[in-house]
Formats: C-alpha cells, structure tokens, sequence
C-alpha cells in the first residue's frame, strides 16, 4: 500500500510541474515557476536589447526566449500579456473559408489571407514595439505540390530549390495584409514567420533578418545546454564527427560528379541531335527547302530501334539523362546528413531511428514519382524542340546548299554546326528551355532520391550509435535525463529507482532494449564492414528501355514510331524501373526479434519535449527567412519598400514569432 501511495504521489507531483507552460522549469523546481510568470510590462521593459523568440499561441502565458543581438546565452521567461501585433491567419479552398486542417492533401485554389496589425489593446509598452519595429512576414510552400501561384501588390514569390518563398513587408505601426493564391496539388505549407526590427538600409534589413534565422537554429542547442546536456557529450561527439565527414564527402562528391556528368549529358545530347538530323537527311527527298519534310521524319523512326547509329545515340542520351540526374543524389544525401547532425544536437539521438525510417520512406515516394513526372516533362519537352531543331536544321542546310539535295551529306556536319549556335535564341531557345526545366525536375527527384539513400545507410551502418540513447542506456545516465525538478527530489528518484528493479517495469524495459540491440548488431552483422565511399546508391535505371522517353514521343507526334508518347514516363516508379529494396530490417521484424510487454513505458520520463518541439518548430523558419533577407537585396522584390525606421533604445530588440500553420 505504501508502494502504491509513493507512486500516486510521485506522478500527481510530475503531472503538476509537467502540466504548466513554463520553460524556467528547465532551470528551477516547479515550486519557483509561478514567479516566473512576467506582467505584459515586465516583459517588454525585460525584452529590451534582446532578439525576442516565440511562437504565437492563443491565450495564455506564454514561453519567450530571449537572446542578445550580439550573440550569448539563452535566456527563457514566460509572460502573461498580449504581443505587440495580432496575427491572424485564414484560408480558402475552392472558393469558401475552410480549417487549416482541410487543407492539407488538398488540390485545387487555395487562398491564404495573413493580416498582422499593431495591436491596440496591448500594454503601453508593448504597443511601442509595434509602432518601431518594422513587420516581415515569410512562408514556403512545396514546389513539387503547386502549379501556379500569385498574390497582391508588395508579395514577393522565389522560388529556393524545392521550396517557394512567400513573403511581405509592413512599415512601423502599419498593418501587413497579404493575400496568397496557390495552384496546389496535395497541398502543404510551411509555417509562417513574422520577424519585426529595425535597420537603417535595405542591406541591413536583409542583414537582420539572417541574423535572427541563424540565432534560432542554435536555439534548441541553447536550451540543451540549460539542461546540462552538450552538443558534443557522450558518444555523440564521435557520431557527429563522423557524420560530418560523409557531409562534407558527399558534398565533394555532387561537386565533382555534377560536373563531369553535366558535361558527359551535354554532349550526349549533341550526338543524339546530330545523329536525329543525321538520320533525316538520308531520308529526304527532292528539293531541301526550308521546312522539316515529314516523309523524311517517318523514315528516321524506323531507325529508333536496332542496331543503328540513332538507337545507339537515344541509348546513350538516355544513359547520360539518369547519370547526370544521380549525380544530384549526392546534394540531396549531404542535405539530409546535415539534417540530422542538426538534429541531434538539438535532440540527441532519442527517437532518431524512427525519424529516419519515416524519412527514408517518404523521401523514396516524392523522389520517385518527381522522377517519373520528370521523365514525361522531358518527354513532352523534346516533340517541340526536336521539331524546332529540325526546322532551324533544313533552313541551315538548304542555304548550304542552295537546295541541291546531292550536296546534303557533304553540308550536314557545317548545318548541325550553325543549328547548334542557334540554341540559345529563338523559338529554338524558348523550346530548349523546356527541356533544361525537364532536366531540374529531374534533378530535384534524384535530391529527394539522394535524401532518402543517406537515411536508410545512417539506419544499417550506425545502429549502436542510434539505439535509444546509444551509451546513456545505463541506470545512472538515464536517471541524469530527467528533469532538475525530478533529478533532484529525493522522493521522485527514490521512486524511479524502484521503478528500475522492478521486474515488470525497468527491468522488463533493460532486457527489450537489451535484445533489439543485438537483433540491430546481428542484422549489421551481414553487412559486412561500413563502407564510407558514399551514401548514394546508383538507381536501377535500365537506359536501353528509354528510348521511347527521349525520342519515340517525337514520332509518335506525328504518326509514326510506337508508345513514345511518354505513357510509360508518367507511371508512378524510379524510371520505370522497380526501386532496390530496402535492406533496412523493418520495425516488424525488429518486434519479432524481441519479447514485446505491455509495461515497456517509461513510469517518469522527463517533459522537455513541448519545449524542443517549439524551438525546433521556432528554427525550421531560417531558410525563409534567409530568402526574404534575398528580397531586400539590390533588384529585390522587397527592396524598394524598405526605408529606415531606426529611432530609439528600443530597437534593438528584434523578434521573431512562428504561428503554425496546422
């Protein structure tokens, strides 16, 4: 009975303490956190020349960070009170206002209708900062899920790799009203940062602007250090040395590879086109003219298959397409190491495993059916600008040679010269840059692809370094993960140490745990040694099967060839080719490797989470906000709204508030 009584007293005690929305629970007992509560105008005379962080949560107290401009350590207070702006957010689908939750996965119109105005029934010091303190308001959305999209007067719209960049900006004391029409398919978006400072220029504007995005990704990191955890303790620090140097090797690699396969692409690409126009002058007839003769056109398709120098060429432009398209595996493979070295020194390794897995996953399915609509984008892109070339073709050889088809042969070489000088102008121009578009969509799914590649070897190479915790698996060091508030009750460790020897509690746990490591090392086991060359696996592209992708479709256009009208390009899959199967062992197999209990639950577990998650959410705005610091640069979309608006103390405070989008 006494054992029950400890143990109801123990989690009425976490619950209590876990339950309020105060980040100085980080620092002190929950006893002390109720003083930490701050008026709306104790804050704002405490906000004072710090960059102030925090998300835009309705109601209630509400948890700030604060740091110098210049860099230091991390301060955290919460405050009752209102912010010196309202924010609000509302959407459209189709026509009528809908939920934010309906939107996602949704395709068709969306409207997004963000308004942030100085809010007047705030306290008088806060309302100060609204009416100093210029307002900049960003949001990305998913390339790859939006047709089109368009806004009002003073928006500026980028697009940054696979993300487009939304993004406003308000004087002092003025409302920012910004209306944004999205063309979407399975639609998602990121969520919205408002960033209020003041600067005397443009420049420093942009300036400002990067620096609070660089200060919030170094901000979970910050709050790790309040809990005594360091980036670079434990077995971490040799993890992320590793993974460091696959970062930096990838990186290396996309250098390179792009490099030498863009120029191999390149003149695959020639060959293809020389031998096309080749293969067309020996089926003219007559007088040359000016314009593509089409019985000349239907005669090459018969030379689309066999053994002749055009099939030969279509097989290696097609060869050329996917090598330079997995060339990029490599940028998408540094991008997500870099991920998760982030990652864990926000988060330790906790959970990492899982994550990975979702990653791996998901980043294979947008990769691969980017790649396959990438396939038909560039086989669509190559009916008008094969058609082009050959018109540009005749017209050049028929001024060579006057028309006289006997000199044809002799002239081809000196027309595909002076066509290919045309490239870049004309009608000829605008159609190959359909095809350069085909090839950066192609280029972005092997990202994806790549992303997806580093997840799954991070999984089968460093399973020990993934495991729940990797070393802090011992009694003593989990015990040290807790809260202070926990760590240091005597009651609370008492009952947690108890917890431990139980049988069908700790103990249970120790013995799982115990067994999925080694189920992890066996299943390592038949990898062999880690092989550290690269995390990029070759895709399975069979490039002889293409042929009708790049060329056929030509044909097809007008009458002649078979199934090259990009059919095939279009069907979900990694080229048309079954992706290799994951030699990750699945979390099923994991579960039947080990005695699965119902008393697996940690009985007290530690409550950073809610407080991670804010800042992790707080730093995933940087990239937006680097590329709205882009838009106040010289010929940027923001710059010419900007002038300087510094005067007074006050201003050298900047913030930075996340509202989530869902």
């Amino acid at each position: 009975m006494r054992r029950a009584w400890m143990r109801l007293c123990a989690a009425a005690t976490v619950a209590a303490c876990t339950a309020a929305p105060c980040v100085v629970a980080v620092v002190h007992a929950c006893g002390q956190a109720a003083a930490a509560v701050a008026s709306a105008d104790e804050a704002a005379s405490r906000f004072t020349r710090h960059d102030v962080f925090t998300t835009a949560a309705a109601g209630g107290a509400r948890r700030y960070y604060l740091e110098t401009p210049d860099g230091g350590n991390v301060t955290s207070m919460t405050a009752r009170g209102r912010l010196p702006w309202t924010i609000d957010v509302d959407y459209a689908l189709n026509g009528p206002n809908v939920d934010a939750d309906a939107l996602w996965g949704a395709d068709g119109t969306v409207q997004i209708h963000v308004h942030v105005a100085p809010d007047m029934r705030a306290d008088g010091s806060m309302r100060r900062y609204a009416r100093q303190l210029r307002l900049f308001t960003t949001f990305t959305l998913p390339a790859q899920a939006v047709k089109d999209v368009g806004a009002g007067d003073g928006v500026a719209i980028a697009r940054r790799g696979d993300a487009i960049v939304v993004s406003s900006t308000a004087a002092p004391g003025e409302t920012l009203d910004m209306r944004v029409f999205v063309e979407a398919t399975k639609f998602s978006m990121g969520d919205i940062a408002v960033a209020a400072l003041s600067a005397d220029s443009a420049t420093a504007y942009g300036d400002g602007l990067r620096a609070l995005g660089a200060q919030s990704s170094t901000l979970t990191e910050a709050v790790n250090r309040q809990r005594g955890r360091s980036e670079d303790d434990g077995a971490n620090a040799a993890f992320l040395a590793t993974l460091t140097q696959l970062r930096d090797q990838e990186r290396a690699l996309a250098e390179q590879r792009i490099a030498e396969l863009t120029k191999a692409h390149q003149r695959a690409f020639r060959d293809y086109m020389a031998a096309y126009v080749g293969s067309y002058t020996n089926h003219l007839s007559g007088s040359i003219g000016t314009k593509t003769q089409m019985t000349a056109l239907m005669g090459t398709a018969g030379e689309l298959n066999g053994d002749t120098p055009l099939a030969h060429a279509v097989t290696a432009l097609a060869t050329a397409v996917n090598d330079v398209s997995d060339a990029y595996q490599h940028i998408g493979a540094a991008d997500e190491v870099d991920r998760i070295i982030t990652r864990i020194r926000q988060q330790g390794t906790d959970g990492l495993a899982d994550d990975l897995k979702r990653t791996a996953g998901e980043q294979a399915r947008i990769g691969a059916q980017m790649y396959a609509d990438g396939q038909g984008q560039l086989s669509r892109a190559m009916i008008p600008y094969s058609m082009a070339y050959t018109d540009v073709y005749t017209s050049e050889l028929n001024d060579l040679t006057g028309g006289d088809l006997a000199r044809a042969g002799a002239a081809s070489a000196e027309a595909i010269a002076a066509t290919n000088a045309r490239n870049g102008a004309g009608t000829l121009g605008d159609d190959m840059a359909g095809v350069d578009a085909a090839m950066a969509t192609l280029a972005s799914a092997r990202e994806h692809t790549g992303a997806a590649n580093a997840a799954e070897q991070i999984l089968q190479r460093f399973p020990d370094e993934l495991a729940d915790g990797g070393a802090e698996g011992a009694d003593v060091d989990v015990r040290m993960q807790l809260q202070p508030v926990l760590r240091d009750s005597p009651l609370m460790r008492a009952t947690y140490e108890q917890w431990l020897r139980d049988p069908l509690g700790g103990q249970a746990r120790a013995r799982r745990a115990s067994r999925i490591a080694d189920a992890e090392k066996q299943q390592q086991a038949t990898h062999g040694a880690k092989d550290m060359s690269t995390l990029v696996t070759p895709s399975a592209n069979d490039a002889a099967a293409e042929i009708s992708k790049y060329a056929g479709s030509v044909t097809s256009s007008i009458g002649g060839g078979g199934g090259g009208d990009g059919a095939t390009a279009g069907k979900p899959g990694d080229g048309g080719q079954p992706r290799q199967a994951s030699k990750t062992i699945s979390e099923d197999q994991w579960m039947a490797l080990v005695d699965a209990n119902p008393w697996g639950r940690t009985f007290i577990a530690p409550d950073m989470q809610p407080s991670i998650d804010e800042t992790v959410r707080i730093a995933s705005v940087r990239p937006a906000l680097d590329a709205t610091a882009g838009e106040l640069a010289d010929g940027g979309a923001l710059a010419g709204q900007v002038t300087s608006t510094r005067s007074g103390d006050v201003l050298d405070t900047r913030f930075l508030i996340v509202r989530g989008a869902h």
